[in-house]
């Protein structure tokens, strides 16, 4: 190959990558799929997006970095071993939390958060861990999207305890 023929496959080969680099769309940058995080926050709540595992008995899941558009996350919340007996599971909660909001920028950052719900979680006829309480696995799952659509959270929560109960009223 000639040193012309060179610099001129040179210079289209360069032609095409800036012509390739510069059509990328925004969506490019925001791929479809499983984009998201998912994050167990304790008491203070805070868009800080941590990972909190020891929780009191009232924590919050934090979800940041979710795709814009009609997105809801499916929450499951199952208690695990030792909790429950080794091999067993048993399904505390199940909730449905909307993340569709906004963008996914800001991925996992305070500016990536689109939602938070809280949650108190019931473990009645469960023994805690003496020392680290209750062992329970969560889930997040949000249907339709591509690749990592599913995300998981093991946390140790400490039990609310019974509902106290309130003295009835007494007229005045």
């Amino acid at each position: 190959m000639s040193s012309l023929s060179a610099r001129l496959a040179c210079a289209g080969a360069a032609a095409a990558l800036v012509a390739v680099l510069t059509s990328v769309s925004p969506a490019a940058a925001d791929p479809p799929g499983g984009n998201g995080t998912i994050k167990v926050d304790g008491l203070e709540f805070d868009g800080h997006p941590n990972n909190e595992p020891h929780v009191g008995c009232t924590f919050e899941v934090d979800f940041y970095g979710f795709d814009a558009g009609v997105v809801y996350a499916d929450v499951t919340f199952e208690a695990q071993a030792p909790t429950v007996r080794t091999g067993d599971t048993q399904v505390l909660l199940t909730d449905r939390v909307f993340v569709g909001e906004d963008d996914s920028s800001g991925g996992g950052s305070e500016a990536g958060l689109d939602a938070s719900a809280t949650y108190e979680l019931d473990f009645t006829d469960m023994t805690p861990h003496p020392i680290q309480g209750y062992h329970v696995e969560l889930t997040t799952s949000t249907p339709g999207k591509k690749g990592a659509a599913t995300k998981h959270k093991v946390l140790w929560d400490t039990d609310c305890g019974p509902p106290i109960d309130q003295p009835p009223d007494i007229p005045f």
